[in-house]
């Protein structure tokens, strides 16, 4: 793995360590978030201090080069991501029309109720 991808996958992560920090401090991200892409951060520190590792799993998984394989693992890591986002936003999507149906139900209740005392007043006039 050639210096300058070693060097370039620790400024990326570094300042991505950085970022993820602050938006911690702001409240604007969850914990499990904030795990997801320390760790994420950690692998790529992790494959550019020790190139051997990787050029060793290269050589085992049979992929061509080490940049590849570098490449290889982040696209995979960043669909898994996208994965679990995805049934994220499935059950928030779940969730969300569970509410919107017992909201108006309840609305529907309510009214009802209103409609039906008010009137129940009047025919007692």
């Amino acid at each position: 793995m050639s210096l300058p991808l070693r060097v370039m996958l620790i400024v990326a992560s570094v300042l991505t360590g950085f970022y993820i920090r602050r938006k911690l401090q702001k409240s604007q991200m969850q914990i499990a978030d904030v795990v997801f892409w320390m760790l994420f951060g950690m692998v790529l520190i992790f494959m550019s201090i020790f190139p051997d590792a990787v050029i060793w799993l290269t050589e085992l998984i049979g992929v061509q080069s080490p940049v590849n394989f570098v490449f290889l693992v982040v696209i995979f890591l960043v669909i898994v991501r996208c994965f679990s986002l995805s049934v994220k936003v499935s059950l928030l999507e779940a969730k969300l029309q569970q509410l919107v149906e017992d909201t108006a139900v309840s609305k529907t209740l309510a009214e009802e109720k209103t409609a039906g005392g008010s009137s129940a007043e009047t025919g007692a006039e």
